[in-house]
């Protein structure tokens, strides 16, 4: 794992609309926030997200009227969510797998966040460099495959960017 948390990622200034809002208030306040969705909250229990895809796909493209759609016309409500301090990767991994943007965070049933494909963009340089600490570490602590041969072998060396083990060093006088 990264050791890096959601809780380091995520957007804790989450925007939230009513269950009963009606879409042409939504749209505008997306448009005003420069957001690209918004949950949906039914008093203080999260019941759905609203995103600007919902949008194109639900009122533009159907030539509905957004003022008289409300929220829970439109919304998604099959929701996946994920816990503040799950590791960023496996979250990561969640969407990825779910085809989702957006993961709602929760510390235990409160809301506490959203984490969107853009905080992991923020976030990947950070996710880069754990993981060439942990492959710096791995290959400090025992062995691991040389890049250039491909073989297994015990304390690789790091020459030129590469982990290399000592036979093929030793072969290859350009490197």
């Amino acid at each position: 794992m990264t050791e890096i948390s959601v809780e380091d990622a995520m957007t804790r200034n989450i925007i939230k609309t009513d269950v009963n809002e009606t879409v042409i208030n939504i749209a505008k306040k997306m448009n005003e926030k420069d957001i690209g969705s918004m949950l949906v909250c039914d008093k203080d229990k999260l019941v759905g997200l609203i995103t600007s895809e919902d949008l194109v796909k639900r009122v533009i493209i159907p030539n509905k009227d957004p003022a008289k759609l409300k929220a829970r016309d439109v919304m998604t409500t099959k929701l996946v969510t994920t816990s503040i301090d799950e590791d960023l990767i496996e979250a990561i991994r969640i969407m990825i797998d779910k085809g989702i943007k957006r993961l709602p965070v929760k510390d235990g049933k409160k809301l506490i966040g959203i984490l969107t494909d853009g905080d992991i963009l923020r976030m990947a340089p950070h996710l880069v460099e754990a993981l060439i600490e942990k492959k710096e570490t791995d290959s400090e602590m025992g062995g691991d495959v040389c890049e250039v041969c491909g073989n297994y072998s015990e304390g690789l060396k790091r020459i030129n960017g590469q982990w290399i083990c000592e036979e093929c060093y030793e072969a290859s006088p350009e490197i």
